[in-house]
């Protein structure tokens, strides 16, 4: 068996950058720029402005009493110029009039029979914001390779950047295999349950910001599979199979990929899902994640998200890590790396963790009332109550 960090240096080896695509900023949000920088089109802000509701004024007047002469505020006429001995009334993030370098704020003024007297002498260019204090028109602004937040919309916008250029969404078709599944809200005849797989695993998928395409479910034929398996390797960028990659007399899944294309590898010390099949058909990466639904998403975000992470050219898997202590002996396989569901939460001196519930592979409830995977590695039974182990952080603490 490959360890994890042999596998998942193997699936990362030869990942396919994921082209570019112009869109608007409403569309941008969370999408990974695609380029390094953007040269700002102008200057932010374009004008010199004031930071506060006031009097702008010269400072060169000194502490004298002042005409005002008119009002400047955001969005209207352009205010007349300050000579000598006048000030103009001014609102915050309005031009600053011709003649001005300093804000006197209002709560340091008094305006009477239009004139203004100042409670000190102004400081020059005191809450005056020059044009280009955030940016300068044709500065290349560094884009970070992250996902693009609501601040950095913001930015983008204020300097009137109505489109901008992002790496295309990574298209993962996902298929789920097995005679015994059927979907959610309908009947279940003997043996029969529902498919968990598929729309949990198509919720991984836009999480990882990717787009999941659904392809019809297979049951446990080869030539069926086959089939699947050529749609979805004809119009993804990965295809992701759920079931069938074990040794049982009705796994094909690794058979398929073996004829359409060719496999690399199947099983991981890792626990849960040590069955997991890596390979390609033609172009497209081909992942055979196992059935049990545990496993399968497990195994999707140790393996699986940071491969569409590598797509639109970020590193990781984007999660936090942080050292956990746990109080109880958790058992685990000691020849595979055990990554067990837990409940985390802040005390006193950091971090401390207790189990979810049972750790078997069929048990979605210890996982989806988790927020991390405590990660325990090779060569230990269990874990040691009063020992602290990395845990992989999968959601927020309470």
């Amino acid at each position: 068996m490959l360890t994890v960090d042999e596998a998942l240096a193997r699936l990362l080896d030869g990942v396919r950058l994921a082209d570019g695509e112009e869109v608007g900023l409403a569309a941008a949000l969370g999408r990974v720029p695609a380029e390094p920088h953007v040269a700002a089109p102008i200057d932010v802000p374009p004008f010199a402005n004031s930071a506060m509701d006031g009097y702008a004024l010269r400072a060169a007047d000194g502490g004298t009493p002042r005409r005002v002469v008119g009002e400047s505020r955001a969005g209207g006429p352009r205010a007349a110029a300050v000579e000598p001995g006048t000030a103009v009334r001014i609102m915050t993030g309005a031009p600053m009039p011709d003649g001005t370098d300093t804000v006197v704020p209002i709560e340091e003024a008094e305006e009477r029979a239009g004139m203004v007297t100042l409670a000190t002498t102004p400081s020059p260019g005191a809450h005056r914001r020059p044009a280009g204090l955030d940016v300068r028109r044709g500065e290349l602004v560094p884009l970070p390779r992250s996902p693009i937040t609501p601040s950095g919309i913001g930015l983008l916008a204020a300097m009137g950047i109505a489109r901008i250029e992002v790496r295309r969404r990574p298209r993962v078709a996902i298929l789920s295999t097995g005679d015994e599944l059927r979907d959610p809200g309908s009947s279940l005849g003997h043996g029969e349950i529902y498919d968990a797989n598929a729309p949990a695993l198509a919720a991984a998928v836009i999480e990882a910001g990717a787009e999941p395409i659904m392809l019809e479910r297979a049951r446990d034929e080869p030539d069926l599979i086959e089939a699947r398996v050529r749609e979805g390797a004809d119009q993804a960028d990965l295809l992701i199979v759920s079931g069938g990659v074990s040794v049982g007399d009705h796994d094909h899944v690794r058979g398929v990929i073996e004829r359409l294309g060719a496999l690399d590898f199947w099983r991981i010390a890792v626990q849960p899902g040590k069955p997991l099949a890596f390979g390609r058909v033609g172009e497209t990466p081909v992942i055979g994640l196992p059935g049990n639904p545990v496993s399968a998403l497990v195994t999707f975000e140790l393996f699986v998200r940071p491969m569409l992470r590598a797509m639109v050219g970020l590193t990781g898997d984007g999660r936090l890590r942080v050292p956990v202590r746990v109080s109880e002996a958790i058992s685990k396989d000691p020849a595979r790396r055990a990554y067990l569901r837990v409940l985390v939460e802040r005390d006193f001196d950091g971090y401390r963790g207790t189990s979810a519930g049972g750790q078997g592979s069929s048990q979605l409830l210890p996982l989806a009332s988790a927020n991390a995977l405590l990660i325990v590695p090779e060569g230990v039974p269990a874990t040691e109550p009063g020992r602290s182990y990395e845990a992989l952080l999968l959601g927020g603490m309470t």
